[in-house]
This record gives structure tokens, sequence and C-alpha cells, in this order.
């Protein structure tokens, strides 16, 4: 008999699971337009080529020496069997700046848009570059394949933002699946938890205040997680213009000291990120193994 295990997104719901600080911390996103079935082909590591394997070690010794994250999305592009298109964006002020390009390369050619984008950008000037359209861009996990709650809970909110005009994309897997509904927010950087289909068209409008979402926000990639903590209470005290501030952060152990630049002026902020208590949830909705998740709390 098969036993169906429940799905991580409903036990972290049902444990009441606060998400801040599981956003990754990223200098820089490659968001790579890729039909489906082709996200299946960049995941099966044991396919890849060499050049595809010398890639990623290239990468990773990037990321060692550097300390700098980097974030990868696939998306499912508006019309398929296109040529490779690419979407790079890079750490600034108030969030990430985006650069579109396209290139006569077949989908196929994948490892080329991140090579040229996080390793060697000067490959760049034999793409063509495209126009950026202004507004956000909602990254939707429901990439099913590797966790049914995205599977069940991406797609809906996917259809919703996309039905209502705003600018959605279907996306692979990129962490999280027990935060189901999961969203990257770009250029602002920020990433969402359990979000519906009705509480993402507020979001994506800012119809909510972000005390109203306080708990769905999973933090700010621009920085790194102990920082994401801070971040959000100065979110939750200034209101959504605090994501248009320039925010970096030093962390030393619980010790945080957020510095920003907004509207012109220089500040800092010092708290204390602390545990408060860890919760057993299922990391997956296919592998009954529960694992302890760290609950934090804040001390100005």
């Amino acid at each position: 008999m098969t036993v169906r295990l429940p799905l991580c997104a409903d036990a972290s719901r049902a444990a009441g699971e606060d998400p801040i600080g599981t956003a990754p911390h990223w200098q820089e996103v490659t968001v790579l337009e890729l039909d489906i079935p082709v996200w299946a082909q960049l995941r099966n590591v044991e396919a890849w080529t060499p050049e595809q394997l010398t890639l990623f070690e290239e990468l990773r010794e990037k990321v060692e020496a550097s300390g700098a994250g980097f974030g990868l999305l696939m998306s499912a592009p508006q019309e398929s069997r296109g040529p490779l298109r690419v979407r790079h964006y890079t750490l600034g002020a108030g969030g990430y700046a985006r650069r579109d390009y396209v290139s006569d390369f077949p989908q196929s050619e994948w490892a080329r848009g991140l090579r040229d984008t996080l390793l060697e950008p000067r490959n760049l000037a034999h793409w063509q570059a495209q126009s950026v359209p202004n507004g956000p861009d909602f990254h939707v996990c429901t990439h099913g394949t590797v966790d049914a709650s995205c599977g069940k809970y991406g797609v809906p909110v996917f259809a919703a933002l996309q039905k209502e005009g705003l600018r959605a994309w279907r996306t692979g897997h990129f962490g999280g699946h027990r935060f189901a509904a999961t969203a990257v927010e770009l250029p602002t950087g920020v990433l969402w938890a359990h979000l519906s289909p009705e509480l993402a068209l507020k979001v994506a409008r800012r119809e909510v205040s972000p005390g109203e979402v306080r708990l769905h926000l999973r933090g700010f990639a621009g920085l790194p997680p102990m920082a994401q903590v801070v971040d959000r209470e100065l979110l939750l005290r200034y209101g959504w213009d605090w994501l248009t501030a320039h925010r970096w952060a030093a962390v030393e152990g619980e010790e945080v000291t957020l510095h920003h630049v907004w509207h012109a002026e220089q500040g800092l902020t010092r708290a204390r990120v602390v545990a408060r208590d860890k919760l057993s949830i299922p990391a997956s909705s296919h592998a009954p193994e529960l694992k302890d998740f760290t609950q934090y709390a804040v001390e100005f």
C-alpha cells in the first residue's frame, strides 16, 4: 500500500513557521528563459557535458573566493521553442538592476547564458541587448516534479498574476518548497512564502501593508540571512518605500549592523538576532524525515 505523505508546505503552515531569514543571499541573478522540458536537462547533473561540469566548478570557485552568491532561475518563456534568452540582475541601490539579452543559440546552450553573465560578461557584446520593461517580475515556483507543494500551490498563484496582467513567470525550483507558493520578486529582491492567489495579487499591487504580510516574507536576497531578519523590522517600521533603500550589512555572530542609504541620507541600525525556538517540519513532500528549522527574534 502506498503511503501518502503530507505536503511540506501544509506542515509549515500548520506549524505557524515564520519564514524570515530563509531567502538565499545573492549578489547577482541570472534568469534563463527555458521551455519547461529543458528544466530537467539542466537539473540532470549526470548528463552534463565536460564543459558544463567545468562551468559549475568555476562558479563554485567564484563564490568561495568572493563570498558572493548568485541566483539561477529557470523561467518558461512567453513563447516556446525560441532562442536562448537571459535576464541578468546585479545588486545595487534599491534592489537589483536588470539587463536583458537574446542570442542566436538554442536553449540547449543554456550554459553559455551562465558563463557570459556570471563569469565572462565581456561575451555579452555578442548578444543582442533588449529593452527592459518597467515594473516588477514575479518568479513563482511551479516545479511540481521537484516537490508536489509547488505544483499544487504555485500554479494557481502564477495563473492569477498572469490573468490580471501582472508580469509572472513559471519558474523552476529555487529552494524552500515548504513555503509554497513561494516567489522571487525582482527587481526588489524580496522572496515570498505561502502565497495564495488572492494574497499574491494584493502583494503585487501593494494593497496590503508590510505588517499584514509579515509572516509571508522570506527576506531580501541582497542581505545575509541574519540581516534579513533585521531588515524586515525596518520594512515594517518604514513601509514599502524602504525597499528603495540601498542596504548592506555586517554580521558577527548574533550581532547585526545594517547600513543604508535612503533618500540621500546615510544611516545604520544595530540589532541582535537570537534563536527563539525550533520547529520540526518535513523539508520535502516526498520524504518523511523531519528537519529542525530555527525561528528568530530581533532585539534592538
